[in-house]
């Protein structure tokens, strides 16, 4: 029942947020950035060291100057996430458009899986709407972490959903991709794999934003055994609030294990670099040390 009540609460504030038209929320953005940056302080810290060490060769004013810009993306990226409860399919094609959706469609006939892969860049939400792009027959779905608060987790998965894509527990993806492959279907799957692996067992490392980096690699292994499709999603920041798309084939280096992932963070880092503010630097990255 509790449950229930806060999940009740938590869907009527944020939808009395979200029927205000985008000039609104901005003006609400731009009003929260400062308590955010300033007063509360969220992870300054854990944001500062991460741009630090990522761009070495930049002085202390360039580094402030991204943080800065990163916290007034950050709150615009709450709000915009917020409006998915109340946005037109019209607004959203406007809001995140894919220069090339063609690229799916050439591939499409051979009924294989298609994995792809993002960053946390720019608004990464928004991408749920690739199902406007793309042909109806194809099984859209996303990988996803359950949150603890039960209440949220369904509210967010409620929003996840809003244009027929499907979320997945990252725990149930393999079984979930197989059984929609027996059913005749061809999943299209979104994978954010940019963030912290788990520590054991060992995982594989890299060189990535000027550090040595643990990466994901259990979407590849699963990729490889179904004969997938593996596509990188470059997103860019057109101007605020509206957000490209460009698909790219991810072609591994042959005799390099785990290449596909490897070829992923370098496009990535690519895009990080031509918009450092945009990516999500709140997270603690480079929490772990090989061994």
């Amino acid at each position: 029942m509790k449950e229930k009540i806060t999940l009740a609460l938590l869907t009527f504030a944020l939808k009395a947020i979200a029927i205000w038209p985008y000039g609104v929320l901005y003006v609400l953005s731009s009003l929260i950035y400062p308590i955010v940056y300033y007063v509360v302080g969220y992870r300054r810290k854990v944001v500062h060291n991460n741009l630090v060490n990522s761009f070495p060769e930049k002085s202390e004013k360039e580094i402030r100057e991204i943080e800065k810009k990163f916290y007034r993306h950050f709150c615009d990226y709450v709000l915009e996430t917020v409006k998915l409860m109340h946005i037109s399919d019209e607004e959203m094609r406007r809001r995140l458009r894919f220069t090339n959706p063609e690229l799916i469609e050439q591939l499409r006939g051979d009924g294989k899986p298609f994995f792809v892969y993002l960053g946390h860049q720019c608004n990464w939400e928004y991408v749920i709407s690739i199902t406007m792009w793309t042909h109806p027959d194809l099984a859209a779905c996303q990988i996803y972490h359950p949150l603890s608060n039960k209440a949220m987790d369904k509210l967010m998965y409620r929003m996840r959903s809003r244009f027929n894509s499907v979320g997945i527990p990252q725990k149930q993806t393999l079984r979930a991709i197989l059984t929609m492959v027996r059913e005749g279907k061809q999943p299209l799957l979104g994978l954010i794999a940019d963030q912290r692996p788990q520590r054991r067992p060992e995982p594989e490392w890299m060189e990535f934003l000027n550090q040595d980096t643990a990466i994901i690699t259990g979407g590849e292994v699963m990729g490889v055994k179904l004969g997938a499709h593996f596509i990188y999603g470059s997103m860019r920041c057109v101007r605020r609030g509206y957000y490209e798309i460009t698909l790219h084939p991810i072609e591994p280096i042959e005799g390099e294990e785990f290449s596909y992932s490897k070829q992923y963070m370098r496009m990535l880092e690519q895009d990080i670099k031509a918009q450092p503010h945009m990516w999500l630097w709140t997270h603690k990255r480079w929490k772990w040390k090989r061994s």
